[in-house]
């Protein structure tokens, strides 16, 4: 599978992601205006344009969730913020 940086860095945000701009791009869960600890980043390079299933698995890891169709969905929107949630908080993480 494929999925489309610009895709990814979009949906993010809406799904209670807050972004810092470094020499990647940082995207911290916040929830009930606090910082979780569960982050994610996307590379600025221009080999990084469509991430591909190796760093969707690393994405999957920090985003602590359990399979690459969570994954997907996340960032291809079928996955709502409450959802995301609700997988954090069914595993004790919020």
């Amino acid at each position: 599978m494929q999925i489309d940086r610009r895709l990814i860095e979009s949906n993010l945000p809406s799904k209670g992601f807050a972004e810092e701009n470094t020499h990647h791009k940082y995207f911290y869960h916040e929830y009930e205006g606090r910082r979780t600890g569960i982050y994610t980043y996307t590379s600025h390079g221009s080999q990084y344009k469509t991430y591909g299933d190796p760093l969707l698995k690393q994405m999957k890891k920090q985003l602590k969730l359990d399979t690459a169709k969570q994954v997907t969905d996340l960032f291809q929107c079928p996955l709502t913020k409450d959802g995301y949630n609700q997988i954090l908080k069914s595993k004790g993480l919020i």
